[in-house]
């Protein structure tokens, strides 16, 4: 092909007589480049051409094998559309081994694309739902009192020890009380004595015989001494370590043979039968919150079980330290069942609506602050924005976006496209 095309370019050098021998072998040279490029593609030749620095119109005047180039380019690209199937499969199965793995993946993708995926769907309903403040707080005992000594002595006897329940008034230790007998004894004589002269007093007063100084000297001394058998008969009576409320005793800080002196703290106990619980809300909750308000609370300790109660009283004022307010939470403890100082998750109920669109809340999906979920309508999972509401446990209100009856992906629902081919099945 070469020589022939050489033999060409040189007639047209002879006939034209226009052109050096030297320009003759340069552009044989080129047309010999380019007729071997036209064997590749049009991009070969193309691309031979600019770096020859040849124009549309020198290719124009390539002859290969005796046909213009052109000719030769347009026979090329017609043997390549017009190639048998047989043929076509023939170059495929002459493909390498990496051609075929990628061909097989690209099957195999989409053949699992068109596939439909299995969910677990549920219905949405139409039903209550409550709105709940949720907290948590150690629980506390309604009414506690710290039983101390009201007067000295050493502890003689205990009646109770901790755990066991106490009435108002029950005797709760012993403090030795010879001491204050003794002297309760000596103030009875005293007394007597003060009595006999100050009625003494008494007639010679009346009778002028003796001055009124005298006279009111004798009614003190008398009232003074009855005045200090009343405190040592006190004193005598606190002795004995009373219960001041009804309830069960929670510490004993005394032991047999401890001296006392008045003040010293001997019992604590505590109430029962309502238990509170005082939670710290933040400020911007206060206008949800209010005295009478269903409370309910759950408490680990006692296998999960909830326990009903009530708001009791909500604290006026925010503490400018912390920005929230105190909420004191009653709880009715019949039986006996919570324990001052339990943990408890407190629930507050603060609106209820009626006739609410609900659907399940692991049927919502979020991403970037927007909320979806996937209706399956005709076969295929449709995501669909909506806008939530009050959240009660495993359901979540629907304000917008769905109605009763819509069934919703509840399972396989991840990584989801929009219209993807769904087949519902069975938990």
């Amino acid at each position: 092909m070469g020589k022939f095309a050489l033999g060409v370019l040189l007639a047209c050098v002879f006939v034209s007589c226009a052109k050096t021998g030297d320009q003759v072998a340069v552009e044989a040279t080129r047309s010999e480049q380019i007729c071997s490029a036209a064997k590749e593609s049009r991009k070969a030749v193309a691309s031979k051409a600019r770096e020859l620095g040849m124009s549309r119109v020198d290719l124009g005047k390539v002859v290969c094998e005796g046909l213009p180039l052109e000719q030769i380019m347009k026979a090329q690209s017609d043997f390549g559309k017009e190639r048998s199937p047989g043929e076509q499969n023939r170059k495929k199965s002459e493909s390498s081994p990496q051609d075929k793995k990628i061909e097989r993946s690209a099957k195999t993708a989409a053949q699992f694309r068109d596939r439909p995926i299995p969910v677990a769907v549920a219905q949405v309903t139409i039903g209550r739902v409550d709105a709940f403040y949720a907290s948590s707080a150690s629980l506390q005992a309604e009414e506690e009192a710290s039983v101390v000594a009201r007067t000295e002595g050493v502890v003689k006897e205990l009646f109770v020890e901790e755990g066991d329940d106490v009435s108002l008034g029950a005797p709760l230790a012993q403090l030795d009380t010879r001491r204050l007998e003794l002297e309760v004894a000596r103030t009875r004589k005293n007394l007597e004595s003060l009595e006999r002269a100050y009625l003494r007093a008494k007639q010679l007063h009346e009778g002028k015989m003796i001055s009124s100084d005298a006279y009111d000297q004798a009614l003190f001394s008398f009232e003074s001494e009855r005045a200090s058998l009343n405190l040592q008969l006190y004193e005598l009576e606190e002795a004995t370590i009373k219960a001041p409320i009804e309830g069960f005793i929670t510490t004993r800080y005394i032991k047999l043979g401890n001296t006392l002196r008045s003040g010293d703290q001997a019992f604590e106990i505590k109430r029962a039968a309502i238990v509170e619980a005082t939670i710290n809300v933040p400020e911007k909750e206060m206008l949800k919150l209010r005295a009478g308000q269903l409370a309910i609370a759950s408490v680990d300790a006692v296998d999960g079980s909830e326990f009903k109660g009530i708001v009791d009283r909500v604290s006026p004022e925010v503490d400018p330290s912390t920005g929230t307010f105190r909420v004191t939470v009653s709880l009715e403890n019949q039986s006996n069942r919570l324990k001052p100082g339990m943990f408890a998750r407190i629930r507050i109920r603060y609106d209820t609506k009626e006739n609410a669109v609900l659907v399940a809340r692991n049927a919502v999906v979020t991403q970037k602050s927007e909320n979806t979920v996937f209706v399956v309508r005709s076969g295929r999972a449709i995501r669909q924005v909506v806008v939530l509401g009050y959240v009660m446990g495993d359901k979540v209100e629907v304000l917008n976006g769905l109605v009763e009856g819509d069934q919703v992906v509840v399972t396989g629902q991840g990584g989801m496209r929009d219209k993807a081919l769904v087949r519902i099945v069975s938990l």
